[in-house]
């Protein structure tokens, strides 16, 4: 992979939205623990925590009427590995990485590692110029993530999105499966989960068991866009975990 230096990294910042003081930082986040020089593990862990603390309080401000379930499975989708990795593409960080070992003769830089540098980078921003520098780049990168959690349509209509991709992709059907009911005296919640051969998906909680099912089958239809087979790859098996 060719190193932040090459080309300018000016032009890297200005994807970002964010110009450096500490340049140093920005080659840490960029460089993988396989090129065996400083990188970036320390700025993702401190990026988890940012991360995790701008996407509650965005969705805490956004959404002023939702319950503590509905804003844990929001905050679960845009913090995901496969989230952060379709960022990394977007902002087209892969060029920039710093890799070694095995990882500089694939093809393409896998998920995880694109995920793992989205997250050392708002360390790096949380360390060059404070909270507030980081929570504008969370909302600039993820703001189409952001977008499509206010877009009901396409919640509405997750369980026939999700079937139809099911029959094109797999050749079967979803399964739906409540996995737990909670009694409350002003209100009952059920928590659901997507079914595909013998891989299950991330739950989701519902009002009605109706609801929960359609909050698994947008979960589940997040996942299995982000393995959309990119050029080059095998198409993912429904029974891969």
């Amino acid at each position: 992979m060719t190193s932040p230096g090459s080309p300018d990294p000016g032009a890297l910042e200005g994807v970002l939205g964010h110009r450096f003081r500490r340049p140093e930082l920005l080659r840490e986040a960029l460089t993988h623990a396989s090129a065996e020089e400083a990188h970036n593990e320390r700025l993702e862990f401190l990026g988890d925590a940012v991360l995790s603390l701008v996407a509650a309080e965005e969705l805490y401000v956004r959404f002023p009427k939702a319950r503590e379930g509905r804003l844990t499975d929001s905050k679960s989708r845009l913090v995901a590995r496969a989230t952060l990795a379709r960022v990394a593409r977007r902002l087209g960080l892969e060029p920039w990485l710093v890799t070694g070992g095995s990882l500089e003769i694939r093809r393409s830089v896998p998920r995880s590692v694109l995920g793992n540098a989205v997250e050392a980078l708002l360390g790096a921003i949380y360390l060059d110029a404070g909270l507030e520098a980081a929570r504008e780049a969370f909302r600039r990168w993820l703001a189409p993530e952001i977008r499509a959690l206010e877009e009901s349509p396409s919640r509405i209509h997750a369980k026939q999105r999700l079937q139809e991709l099911c029959q094109k992709r797999f050749g079967g059907l979803p399964r739906y499966r409540i996995l737990e009911q909670v009694e409350h005296p002003e209100t009952t919640a059920f928590q659901a989960a997507v079914e595909i051969g013998e891989r299950s998906f991330p739950p989701a909680w519902g009002t009605t068991k109706k609801e929960a099912e359609r909050w698994a089958a947008w979960e589940a239809l997040l996942v299995l866009e982000a393995e959309t087979p990119e050029e080059g790859e095998d198409a993912p098996d429904p029974a891969e975990v």
